[in-house]
């Protein structure tokens, strides 16, 4: 078993800065404020009735007055019944990344292709439990490549963590992608927890039946949109998830993972609502980005678009660079994520939006015009 203490620190100096997070004020302030956050990548909208109703119901029950049920037996049940595997087939935890690092303690140390640009949080799950990476991405498209293609750039690498799709370039990866990696590697992580919010994406769950080498990962918090809430979990081979389980702490499943095992049942149909406005609102949100002056938008699946602003040329805009446009669309009352640090990323020109509701999107798209156009 490996232990983050064998990290060498030349592991840490390449991680570079930590990324700056979206801004998040204490409880008591959020009330007094009326910003509309597009630096979150959620469902647009929101949580689901029936979910807030049962949280309530639990709480007036007293149910978190009892310890939770480490194993999830209640909303493993639930998982198998929906994607139609055993039981054994599911691990239940708290947050994605902490999902990330009890698959990569279960293996010994190895090199761990990452696919970037990606959230900081894939780079220090996979160092701190032991593991070298290397980046396997396209450095002009920012697409995960076929594995055949790494060794002619002189790539090697044993595992892979990719994601489905990616973030923040918001991109999905197709299964002939993901089978060259499942033919090359030992082990395979792909982050599913937005893939019900995105365009016609396909869930790689399903090849864990014939790959034990594959962990699929998804989550509520990102598709019924509670950040503030996680219960993440691992899909994978019966063998494979007895495996990880040996090494796995469970004490961070909560009783939230049982509430939220039938409404997710009730509620599971409402995402192809859902699907149905994001298939026209990705598209119309990159195309107003695009139009506005100074801004670059990178093709996006998803329900977030990756953009870069430059201020050079003939355009002499109102703003000078990423910076100021974030803080000026925050005294305009809007958040979006700057991608300063994010692994992947060389240089400070990038910031994400998230696809909200199409009165949201208006709000924000006529904002940064009247920012970034010079006044005379």
């Amino acid at each position: 078993m490996v232990f983050a203490s064998d990290i060498t620190r030349s592991q840490h100096r390449s991680l570079g800065e930590i990324p700056e997070l979206e801004l998040c004020p204490p409880y008591d302030v959020r009330g007094e404020i009326s910003w509309i956050d597009f630096s979150g990548v959620e469902n647009p909208f929101g949580t689901p009735s029936s979910i807030v109703q049962a949280i309530r119901s639990a709480l007036a029950d007293g149910w978190m007055s009892y310890h939770p049920d480490r194993a999830a037996h209640t909303l493993r049940s639930a998982l198998a019944r929906i994607h139609g595997m055993p039981v054994e087939s599911f691990l239940v935890g708290t947050t994605v990344p902490s999902m990330i690092s009890a698959v990569a303690q279960a293996f010994e140390r190895c090199t761990v292709g990452i696919s970037m640009p990606c959230p900081v949080e894939y780079v220090l799950a996979i160092t701190n439990t032991g593991h070298d990476i290397e980046n396997i991405s396209s450095p002009a498209t920012f697409i995960t490549p076929p594995a055949d293609l790494l060794g002619p750039r002189d790539v090697h690498i044993d595992a892979a963590l990719l994601s489905n799709p990616s973030w923040p370039s918001s991109r999905l990866l197709s299964k002939p992608t993901l089978r060259s990696y499942l033919d090359m590697c030992d082990w395979v992580i792909v982050d599913e927890r937005s893939i019900e919010l995105t365009l016609g994406g396909e869930s790689m769950a399903p090849l864990v039946r014939e790959n034990k080498n594959l962990v699929v990962i998804q989550s509520f918090s990102e598709q019924y949109s509670m950040p503030g809430a996680n219960v993440s979990y691992l899909i994978a081979h019966p063998d494979t998830i007895a495996e990880i389980a040996r090494f796995y702490d469970s004490s961070g499943v909560s009783m939230l993972a049982e509430v939220l095992a039938e409404p997710h049942l009730v509620e599971y149909p409402r995402l192809d609502g859902v699907r149905g406005f994001l298939y026209s609102e990705i598209p119309w949100m990159q195309c107003m980005l695009s139009l506005v002056p100074g801004i670059d938008i990178f093709p996006a699946e998803a329900n977030y678009v990756m953009c870069s602003y430059h201020n050079g040329g003939d355009l002499k805009l109102a703003v000078r660079d990423i910076d100021e446009l974030s803080a000026r669309l925050q005294l305009e009352g809007f958040l979006v994520r700057k991608l300063a640090g994010t692994p992947g990323l060389a240089n400070n020109g990038y910031f994400c939006a998230a696809v909200r509701t199409r009165q949201d999107n208006e709000k924000l798209i006529e904002a940064l015009r009247r920012i970034v156009s010079p006044t005379s």
